[in-house]
């Protein structure tokens, strides 16, 4: 059971102790309660240690402290993942093509060569649904996103990660400004974590981020710098850009996801995309078909639109309202949530609706038109039962 014991808490805004940012964190979370309520809802990262003694990828992925490339190879060598080049940048960004995992492996176990290849993003668990590999931490179980991509069998937000010493992840902030969770199996990642708004520090002239953050070309610039190791679980808040490098040949497990402490921040951070989005193309304000462009660009760009957000908002809304109503309170197949949690996710969904309500998009005929008596009604309900 998945529980809390006020289900009046709110989201707080954010909120910074004089602290050392530049150290790595070493937090002692003693149940679900203490990370609810410290770093879920405060929005700050933590580091939960050795959480994957049980898990069978800690037993059959590594041998002595290495990975198991014999099993890795017979066991999903077939099949395909995608694979980014660390050295291959254009846009930014790092060239990704598709590679057979035992080609990859080879090349892993090998590196002869001068590419620095990391196979990421890898939807091995939605490939192989009977694999049962893993186990999300019940810290973790109050994923909305995984939870709609599952039940509506769309693409899901679970993924592996094999990367050699030295590959890396550039700078960047999570789809949909979610959490993200990550489980080293084997290996030591280095995260450097910028509080909301320090990468602002970091902009160009143009807005744009660097595609590494490097301290000694960027000073006065909190950040945590943390140390992962093997079996440690790395929590990163809502809308904390990152970048991650592997300082060892390295396993980890990643998730993005989203909940009642954080829908505000994906709700935010998709007006703030719009704004910028209708900023670019104003030019074409006085158009009839303008407001419909600037959604198909918003999708493009944030990865979902309007329409969608309220399809996801409606639907976790819906299932809530049905599990305060006797129905199955399982979340991902495993966690039963408690009342407190189904009111807690009904609350937050509420404050959302209530602001998208009053939002200019809504107003708009031609915008939205097939799902806003569904919103006002899932309103409704949702106010009478909370």
């Amino acid at each position: 059971m998945i529980d809390i014991e006020n289900s009046d808490i709110g989201i707080p805004e954010y909120t910074y102790s004089n602290v050392n940012f530049k150290s790595s964190l070493q937090n002692n979370i003693s149940d679900f309660g203490d990370f609810f309520e410290h770093y879920m809802l405060k929005n700050k990262p933590c580091i939960i240690q050795n959480v994957v003694s049980d898990w069978e990828c800690a037993k059959k992925w590594v041998t002595e402290d290495e990975i198991n490339y014999d099993y890795m190879v017979e066991e999903y060598g077939d099949m395909d993942a995608p694979v980014a080049n660390c050295k291959n940048i254009q846009y930014n960004a790092q060239c990704k093509s598709n590679m057979k995992v035992h080609e990859f492996l080879k090349y892993l176990q090998c590196n002869t060569n001068n590419e620095l290849l990391y196979l990421k993003d890898w939807h091995l668990r939605k490939n192989r649904p009977n694999d049962k590999f893993y186990e999300i931490l019940p810290y973790f179980a109050m994923d909305w996103l995984n939870e709609f991509a599952l039940d509506n069998k769309d693409d899901d937000f679970m993924f592996v990660y094999i990367g050699p010493q030295g590959s890396r992840t550039p700078l960047h902030e999570d789809v949909y400004c979610s959490y993200s969770w990550s489980v080293n199996i084997v290996g030591r990642k280095k995260w450097i974590l910028f509080p909301p708004g320090e990468e602002d520090k970091l902009k160009d002239r143009f807005g744009n981020l660097p595609l590494l953050f490097e301290p000694e070309k960027h000073v006065n610039v909190k950040y945590y710098e943390i140390i992962q190791e093997k079996g440690d679980a790395l929590f990163v808040p809502s809308g904390w850009h990152h970048q991650v490098a592997n300082e060892l040949n390295t396993i980890s497990i990643n998730h993005n996801w989203i909940n009642g402490c954080n829908i505000e921040f994906v709700w935010k951070a998709l007006q703030k995309c719009l704004v910028s989005v209708e900023n670019q193309i104003a030019e074409f304000k006085d158009t009839s078909e303008y407001s419909i462009e600037c959604q198909l660009i918003l999708k493009s760009l944030f990865g979902m639109d309007f329409q969608s957000f309220l399809d996801f908002l409606c639907y976790i809304a819906k299932k809530r309202m049905s599990q305060l109503q006797g129905e199955s309170n399982t979340s991902l197949s495993k966690y039963s949530l408690g009342i407190n949690i189904i009111k807690f996710d009904l609350k937050n969904i509420l404050k959302v609706m209530n602001s998208i309500q009053v939002h200019p998009v809504f107003q708009k005929e031609n915008i939205l038109s097939s799902i806003k008596n569904d919103l006002l009604e899932i309103r409704t309900a949702i106010t009478k039962v909370l």
